[in-house]
């Protein structure tokens, strides 16, 4: 049931920087497509890089998968249409620089970050996370709290990590599996995860019901 969202980020530094330098973010609307281009931001002001003439634009969902499966010629054509659009009044130049990654091109990947889809409970998660005798799992989507976000997978893999050298040093090879700290597994769902559930332990940091 789970799923991969994807979520792209196409970078492009110019030799000046021509938009507001004051100015972190800029939207456009387009008049015929839902999510063309429609969030940019300037890596260029305080706090980021100064000076770097960098500006990159976000797309995601559809327009994700459909800049992805193009060429780089294209997606920077496309770009540069809207950018012009934005400022009909300054002269812009051709990038120096253009990037952007196809998260879900990448065979080892297949998107950006892990997605819930709706009806998911807790439960379903803990089994995805659940570790199989000495194979534990961590990353971004093992985190019911952070799922999706980099510090998610931080706290998963030191979260993990804990465990696994747990288990070493109780030796549980000769030991019970709650002694060795195991992920819980269930094997069977309820539709519902009971409140009390949704604790640390469950992989749940805080709670959403206060």
């Amino acid at each position: 049931m789970f799923q991969m969202g994807t979520y792209t980020k196409i970078f492009l530094q110019f030799n000046n920087t021509f938009w507001p330098a004051e100015t972190q973010f800029l939207l456009y609307a387009s008049p015929t497509t839902r999510g063309y281009y429609p969030v940019w931001q300037s890596l260029s002001t305080t706090g980021f890089l100064p000076g770097s003439n960098i500006l990159f634009v976000t797309v995601v969902d559809q327009e994700s998968y459909r800049v992805e499966m193009q060429s780089d010629e294209k997606t920077k054509d496309e770009v540069m249409a809207v950018l012009r659009e934005m400022f009909p009044d300054v002269d812009i130049p051709e990038p120096m620089d253009f990037l952007y990654p196809r998260w879900s091109t990448e065979p080892w990947a297949y998107g950006s970050y892990s997605n819930w889809p709706p009806s998911t409970t807790l439960q379903m998660h803990e089994n995805l996370r659940a570790n199989m005798g000495r194979l534990w799992f961590a990353g971004e989507a093992t985190s019911a709290g952070y799922f999706g976000f980099l510090h998610g997978a931080w706290f998963e893999g030191r979260e993990a990590g804990q465990r696994v050298a747990e288990s070493l040093k109780l030796n549980c090879s000769a030991s019970s599996e709650a002694a060795c700290g195991d992920r819980r597994h269930y094997e069977v769902l309820h539709g519902v995860t009971p409140l009390a559930e949704y604790n640390v332990v469950n992989g749940w940091p805080g709670s959403s019901f206060e």
